[in-house]
């Protein structure tokens, strides 16, 4: 059985996930401020954008893995046909692989409880796991600087496009949700709505860049199609 990974089908059942987990979050959300009673909604852990391990967190993680899985692909017929940037591929499939794993065993929160044992953190830092993490997006954007101008200019701009909308969320609207965390807790909804629209870019931003990672994939190798069995009849 062979499964081929068409950009746009793809990009179209992803979307398609992402909508509906919006909707339940979203339907929740309001329900659970219409109805004011914290007590009745131990289920929204389940569904709600803001917990993890739960169906949006195994969603995000498995997007971003597939993208890191994707990745190696693409470093891999690289290295084969010996053209430039190969390790820049390698680096950034691997980069891909830790985000998936961070996203489903919440190991930014761990990193961010260690800072706080010798940060104090407040404001804008109140999650301040965002300090590494913005350090080390800074020293990947100067590496990468000259393999984005390597690229393929409508690639190059996806690409830029979808690392943009990413940070935004991940780092952007984190740290605003952060000090209104931080001024007046998690559980108004300003906080809900900023939380929402993070993780919205976030999944968005995903799908954006699997779709250009496969048509660059196609581009260069031809359609990417995968063998789930060597069976026959």
């Amino acid at each position: 059985m062979e499964l081929t990974l068409n950009p746009k089908r793809t990009g179209a059942v992803l979307f398609s996930i992402i909508g509906a987990l919006a909707a339940l979050h979203i339907a929740q959300l309001t329900a659970y401020y219409v109805i004011n009673d914290p007590d009745r909604f131990d289920f929204i852990e389940l569904i709600d954008f803001d917990y993890e391990a739960n169906l949006p967190s195994l969603y995000s993680t498995l997007a971003i893995i597939l993208c890191s899985c994707v990745l190696f692909m693409i470093a891999s017929g690289k290295r084969k046909t010996q053209q430039p940037f190969c390790f820049h591929w390698q680096l950034l499939a691997w980069i891909f692989l830790f985000l998936g794993f961070d996203e489903g065993a919440s190991l930014h929160e761990d990193i961010g409880d260690i800072i706080e044992e010798f940060f104090t953190a407040s404001g804008y830092l109140y999650f301040p796991w965002v300090i590494p993490y913005t350090v080390l997006t800074g020293v990947l954007a100067a590496f990468y600087f000259r393999f984005l101008l390597h690229l393929p200019r409508p690639f190059m701009l996806r690409f830029i496009i979808a690392g943009g909308l990413f940070l935004t969320g991940a780092l952007g609207l984190e740290m605003v949700g952060a000090r209104e965390a931080d001024l007046h807790g998690t559980t108004t909804i300003t906080y809900s709505i900023l939380y929402t629209i993070e993780e919205l870019c976030e999944m968005i931003a995903i799908v954006i860049f699997l779709q250009a990672l496969l048509e660059y994939y196609a581009t260069e190798f031809g359609t990417l199609t995968i063998r789930l069995s060597d069976k026959q009849g």
